[in-house]
């Protein structure tokens, strides 16, 4: 297996970084998945700037600062229509990011309301992209649709997968454009570490809440 070169090394850790252009950025997050020796350097950067984010003392921008970006990223959120996030009942559990969300959100920031998980979840071909944003103190989730939409009568379905547990819904995401969600408190415990993942199911969601359509995307959520 051919070694990377410099440039390959270095475009790893601009992906790490979050630094790449957005194109540049899908395009390497579909090489992650079908060049092991470009992901193997992509961790190598993860496990470098790892330590370095735990060394950083989290300074709280004014409020106003943080629902200034808030509302540049996501817009003023309006509550969610009936019947848009479909809870499964009784075991209802949660499914499956890169720092270069944030960046895509609007600013690089320490976060003033608790801790902050972010997942940025990116096609294979580019088309369609989830970003999402969880913050532990409120248990909310905000959510920015993006790209292509779902087929005539096909919804897009975010999923929680954590660890070795059955992905479970957590719900049918907009068409397009923001939207706030809580996440339920039994749920919570399970955001951290998780994956989430995108799949497109028939439209209202997929039946009896197991998944039974292709994976759009999916994508770690990472502490921020």
């Amino acid at each position: 297996m051919p070694e990377l070169t410099a440039e390959e090394i270095a475009l790893a850790g601009e992906y790490v970084l979050g630094t790449l252009p957005l194109t540049e950025r899908q395009a390497a997050a579909r090489r992650i998945a079908t060049d092991s020796a470009f992901a193997r350097e992509v961790a190598r950067w993860e496990a470098r700037f790892d330590p370095l984010a735990e060394e950083v003392r989290p300074v709280a921008p004014p409020a106003r600062l943080w629902a200034g970006i808030e509302a540049r990223a996501f817009g003023t959120p309006a509550p969610a229509p009936a019947g848009l996030w479909r809870w499964l009942a009784g075991a209802s559990a949660v499914s499956a990011a890169f720092l270069g969300a944030i960046l895509w959100l609007g600013e690089p920031l320490m976060p003033a309301q608790g801790r902050m998980w972010v997942s940025d979840m990116v096609s294979q071909d580019g088309a369609v992209r989830l970003a999402a944003l969880y913050n532990e103190k409120t248990g909310e989730m905000r959510v920015s649709m993006g790209g292509a939409a779902p087929a005539a009568g096909r919804d897009f379905e975010l999923w929680l997968i954590a660890g070795e547990a059955a992905p479970v819904s957590l719900g049918v995401m907009p068409r397009r454009g923001q939207a706030a969600m809580p996440i339920p408190a039994e749920l919570r415990a399970r955001i951290a570490n998780a994956t989430l993942a995108i799949t497109e199911e028939p439209k209202g969601g997929a039946p009896g809440g197991v998944a039974t359509g292709r994976l759009v995307a999916k994508a770690d959520l990472r502490r921020i």
